[in-house]
């Protein structure tokens, strides 16, 4: 009847010890985290044709005709690019350490062991009790048993923790997509530049061969007596720098795919290979081009949400370093035999346990867990000015890539339309200079005028394919996110 009596009595006793437990551990020192909001612009102020409707799927390098082009940039992504690879390694490491940090949810049980020959001092403290020689000096210790640890996270230093380490996954995924967006862009830059010098080497042999007739013509009026050796001088001192342009640009297009053979994770000479045959300047499709309010760019932008993953990091880190100032209280408990007599290990008199909290209040600690959080604080202010600098760099970002693509177009434009006039006027001049109406002169000086052209209008063509990868890439890659 006592029995009964005692076990009603203490049944209330647990309730109320469980409700304080659990009313503990739903504090959390720290400040919440939330994120933080700046007046934007609702517009651009630079515009440009685009699709008013997102598109709901794709790649943006899918809208480019080019296959080559877009086999290489799958290349790089799925498997040949080492930052790509390098990242997704940093993902995993990242989320063991949230797998570590949640670990403290759970108790820590460890199994210990061992037998030794020990021997005690004579002359010992334990032993000047007891008659000399009643306990022997010699013998063997039998020793095995469990022992646990369970941090009760009553102020939130492991929830903490643990919210610092996922937003720290979190941020690593932001920078792996920025990464993944970079280099889809480089490769299409670099492969554009590629096919531009490749351009600019045809435009300069189509050149040379416009040379090396005209040469042919002044001989042939020369060898009448209507040209003069200078003349002849004339041509071939523009024939032979024409041609003494091919190796640096041949140079430069082989260094731009070593750049690209990185990039795509492929050796040079394979590239090369691959890329032989001139192709033309790849061109893509405006009008899968959504530019949107400046607000959802920021949603977009990996760099940004990274650095929004950051600023949440460290807030939740301020927490950590506040619920240091509490009391941190632990079980501890062990369970095990000890004996020194053979045959008695698993005798009940050979047990062993113990059981019960373990409190830590730090007291005095030189104003280190004080500076701490201070620092922590200083740390989340700086992640704040890093979080708006990234919004900031963003607008600007993209407000330069529309401004440079929209003034690239319209210099293409005047370039194709001065380009095909002086077309027209090198026709009439070789007419002019054929019947003797004009010198040489201005025959030579139409030929170089032309040729600047034809390259100004290639290099004008690349430019715009590469400031509207430029825009792609602003505009956080559009509609790519890596598949985490």
């Amino acid at each position: 009847m006592q029995q009964n009596k005692r076990v009603f009595i203490c049944q209330p006793c647990l309730g109320w010890f469980v409700c304080f437990i659990l009313l503990l551990s739903s504090c959390t020192v720290g400040p919440d985290y939330k994120t933080p909001h700046y007046p934007l612009p609702k517009r651009f102020t630079t515009t440009i044709k685009q699709n008013q409707r997102p598109i709901a799927h794709g790649f943006w390098w899918h809208a480019c005709s080019d296959r080559i082009l877009v086999s290489l940039i799958d290349q790089a992504l799925i498997d040949g690019n080492l930052d790509i690879r390098a990242g997704y390694k940093k993902i995993r490491a990242a989320r063991a350490q949230l797998n570590i940090a949640k670990a403290d949810f759970f108790p820590s049980v460890n199994l210990d062991g061992k037998v030794s020959r020990d021997r005690l001092s004579g002359n010992s403290e334990i032993l000047s009790a007891f008659p000399q020689g009643s306990i022997p000096l010699l013998y063997t210790n039998y020793k095995a048993g469990f022992d646990a640890t369970w941090e009760l996270d009553f102020f939130g230093h492991t929830r903490r923790q643990v919210e610092a380490a996922q937003r720290d996954l979190e941020s690593m995924i932001a920078n792996q997509n920025n990464v993944v967006i970079a280099t889809a862009a480089e490769v299409a830059k670099d492969y554009t530049l590629y096919r531009v010098y490749q351009e600019r080497i045809k435009i300069t042999r189509d050149t040379i061969a416009l040379y090396a007739k005209t040469l042919h013509l002044v001989k042939l009026r020369y060898a009448v007596g209507e040209a003069t050796a200078i003349d002849v001088a004339r041509v071939q001192s523009d024939l032979l720098s024409a041609k003494a342009s091919i190796p640096s640009l041949q140079a430069e297009a082989r260094a731009t795919v070593v750049a690209l053979a990185v990039l795509t994770g492929d050796f040079p000479e394979q590239l090369i290979v691959r890329l032989a045959r001139s192709e033309p300047i790849p061109q893509f499709k405006t009008n899968q081009l959504h530019i949107g309010i400046p607000a959802n760019v920021l949603l977009r932008r990996p760099d940004v949400q990274q650095a929004e993953r950051n600023l949440a990091a460290a807030t939740a880190r301020i927490g950590v370093a506040k619920a240091d100032l509490f009391p941190r209280v632990q079980l501890v408990g062990d369970l095990g035999f000890d004996t020194t007599i053979p045959g008695t290990y698993f005798q009940k008199v050979s047990q062993y346990w113990s059981i019960g909290p373990h409190i830590s209040l730090p007291i005095f600690q030189g104003n280190r867990l004080i500076n701490a959080v201070n620092a922590q604080e200083a740390a989340r202010d700086s992640a704040e000015a890093e979080y708006k600098k990234a919004i900031l760099n963003a607008l600007a970002d993209v407000e330069a890539s529309l401004i440079r693509y929209q003034s690239e177009r319209q210099r293409q434009a005047k370039l194709y339309a001065s380009y095909h006039k002086l077309e027209s006027v090198l026709r009439l001049t070789q007419l002019r200079y054929r019947s003797g109406q004009i010198s040489l002169t201005e025959v030579l000086d139409v030929m170089r005028q032309l040729n600047d052209m034809h390259e100004q209008y290639a290099q004008a063509n690349g430019n715009v394919t590469i400031n509207l990868v430029s825009i792609y890439k602003a505009l956080g890659g559009s509609w790519l996110q890596a598949d985490l």
